[in-house]
């Protein structure tokens, strides 16, 4: 089995959250090359604990 990871910032609003933009276009990209879209993890948190980084995680039989 092959995993890869695609890294993803955050758009990161300092006064309330964070957001993820164009994780669809991504996801669709890799599913073209026969990969499965099988979760993410967080990699990186801000001072009060919230995710700034996160790895999305893809594998293919």
């Amino acid at each position: 089995m092959q995993t890869e990871f695609v890294t993803m910032d955050m758009e990161n609003n300092l006064a309330w959250n964070a957001e993820l933009e164009g994780y669809k276009p991504v996801i669709k990209e890799w599913a073209a090359k026969g990969y499965s879209y099988c979760g993410f993890v967080p990699v990186k948190f801000g001072p009060t604990g919230k995710t700034l980084v996160i790895d999305l995680v893809f594998q293919k039989a």
